[in-house]
């Protein structure tokens, strides 16, 4: 039973929490006021924002102190990187002198994490070992910190959004044939190549329900609540609205399509005797009406389909169906494997 529970501030909205064995205990969400990420926040709004989350900690009847928070992929650098077989040492100064070369902080204001992935078991001379490595700014997990601390609640730690999410879906992911987990948030959307235990592959796209809430207003000259209204009802269904609505979304869906491909390709070059076994959609930009129809036609081949953390959960009812938008929350709240 894990003793934490799991907290994830978005720019647009903050959830809260907790897993008592195969139950769903607890479980909040509440809007962002300030609409911003933590580091664009000024002192006053970050007081203003504890005292929120002390209410939603109490509403949510949280006895327990000990959070695990997320890190927006956003405000970080993390990539897979690839290096022929060497020692730990070695590792750790290549590591170094990567991240010194590719890393857009200053290298003496970054805290570094790194776990080998895939270290092969014979030598042929052309082997790699494959890392995942996490640069976080120190002024990030500065902020996080300070406000953890406002809001009175010991952080176990603070991770970024990519291992949570796979955690959250991980029995239902198998190395042999990876998936591609999808998470479309607000401001930005994640792509990452996993398997139960081997991360292949991640991307962060800058873009995501928002910047589509932004093109429907600007199109149609409604106010940003008119446009999303309009963009939940008709969606990408080519006969909505006579199509319109379609065409305004399309680009940006095809960009991420185009993301997803180039995903898959470069894995199968790299794996020619695996296949990529399905595409999982979660966060909140994965309900678009048609998406997943749309991508199931453009990714012909390829399954997609909606991602549920919750499919084996005891959860109330009405949070069942928001299942989706909890699934970076659920993955900092369950039991690291």
């Amino acid at each position: 039973m894990a003793a934490h529970f799991g907290l994830d501030i978005g720019s647009t909205s903050i959830k809260i929490l907790k897993i008592d064995g195969n139950k769903v205990t607890s479980v909040v969400v509440a809007q962002n006021p300030t609409g911003k990420n933590i580091t664009l926040m000024s002192n006053a709004e970050k007081i203003a924002l504890a005292d929120q989350l002390k209410e939603m900690i109490k509403s949510a009847g949280l006895r327990g102190k000990q959070v695990v928070a997320s890190i927006s992929e956003s405000l970080i650098y993390s990539r897979i990187m690839k290096f022929p077989i060497m020692s730990s040492p070695e590792l750790a100064t290549a590591i170094k002198w990567e991240l010194d070369q590719s890393v857009p902080f200053p290298p003496n204001e970054v805290e570094t994490s790194w776990a080998v992935l895939e270290k092969p078991d014979k030598l042929k001379g052309d082997e790699k070992i494959s890392v995942y490595v996490v640069a976080v700014p120190t002024k990030v997990s500065d902020a996080y910190v300070q406000l953890l601390e406002l809001v009175e609640v010991e952080p176990v730690r603070l991770e970024n959004e990519i291992p949570a999410l796979i955690r959250a879906f991980s029995s239902s992911l198998i190395d042999s044939s990876p998936s591609i987990l999808v998470d479309i948030g607000a401001s930005g959307t994640v792509l990452i190549l996993a398997g139960k235990e081997k991360i292949f592959g991640n991307y962060y796209l800058p873009y995501g329900g928002s910047v589509m809430t932004k093109l429907v207003a600007d199109t149609f000259r409604l106010s940003i609540a008119q446009a999303e209204s309009y963009k939940r009802t008709y969606g990408m269904v080519e006969d909505q609205l006579e199509g319109k609505m379609l065409s305004v979304l399309k680009p940006v869906i095809d960009n991420l399509i185009g993301e997803i491909k180039k995903m898959s390709i470069s894995f199968q070059n790299e794996h020619p005797d695996s296949t990529v076994n399905r595409v999982i959609l979660t966060g909140g930009g994965s309900y678009l009406l048609g998406l997943i129809s749309y991508l199931s036609k453009s990714l012909e081949g390829t399954e997609v389909v909606l991602g549920n953390p919750f499919f084996d959960k005891v959860v109330d009812p009405k949070y069942q169906a928001l299942a989706p938008i909890f699934s970076i929350t659920y993955g900092l709240a369950a039991d690291q494997p």
